[in-house]
């Protein structure tokens, strides 16, 4: 019997022992798991302020883009003339029509409901929407005439050698054109009605100025979208 407790003194001493050293490796375990969890902190610290920055370098190069493309004379989006353009085009072809006695006339085009398709889709489908219309506008005019982006979701062109009511025909054509169109839903695949508001106002019949061509015309698609969108409307005389 006493051989038996010494055997078992003699064990527990010897685990005894052993505790310091197990104690230590796991300290040691420990202090390392802090240093790879303090380093990967740093880590992605580090990756998140990298990403800040090449946010901030993408920010600027679309900033520079944008610029350039003003400078251009370009719509960044459509790829048409921007709205500056589209204002000195307008009035050196006014005063070209006034001297040569030729009808000149503005078409504005708004597509309806843009802002709640940017809400309910997202801003990619409505610039999508944008673009399609965009394609759709340059196609339907001629060479000579001068399509562009007017801004938000107007577009406009001038349209040389056509009074109002031919300059309803293209209207009406684009207008068909664009309730055509087909964007689907991004999630579900299906179409995304798609329909625009046009308004045309001419030289000599509404102005013979191009602020007096553009209010005839605003005027004109307002009244259009009040009365229920999707539809072609000539400037009141």
């Amino acid at each position: 019997m006493k051989a038996r407790i010494a055997e078992m003194l003699q064990t527990f001493h010897g685990q005894s022992t052993h505790r310091p050293s197990d104690t230590a490796t796991v300290a040691a375990g420990a202090g390392q798991v802090r240093r790879i969890q303090g380093q990967t902190l740093q880590t992605e610290k580090l990756l998140r302020e990298k990403d800040r920055e090449i946010d901030r370098l993408r920010h600027q190069l679309a900033n520079a883009e944008a610029r350039l493309q003003e400078v251009m004379g370009q719509d960044v989006l459509t790829a048409l003339p921007n709205r500056h353009i589209f204002k000195e085009h307008l009035t050196h072809s006014l005063k070209r029509a006034l001297r040569l006695g030729y009808s000149l006339s503005l078409m504005l085009i708004d597509i309806d409901h843009l802002r709640d398709i940017n809400l309910k889709y997202g801003h990619e489908v409505g610039d999508l929407v944008l673009v399609e219309v965009a394609k759709i506008l340059k196609s339907s005019v001629r060479e000579i005439d001068m399509p562009a982006r007017w801004g938000g979701e107007e577009l406009a062109a001038v349209l040389h050698e056509t009074d109002a009511d031919g300059a309803a025909v293209v209207a009406e054509r684009v207008r068909r054109r664009i309730s055509m169109l087909e964007v689907k839903e991004p999630k579900t695949g299906k179409t995304i009605k798609i329909t625009a508001s046009l308004a045309v106002a001419s030289y000599p019949q509404h102005s013979n100025d191009p602020q007096g061509l553009l209010e005839a015309a605003s005027e004109a698609l307002i009244q259009a979208k009040e009365d229920g969108c999707n539809r072609v409307l000539i400037a009141n005389k």
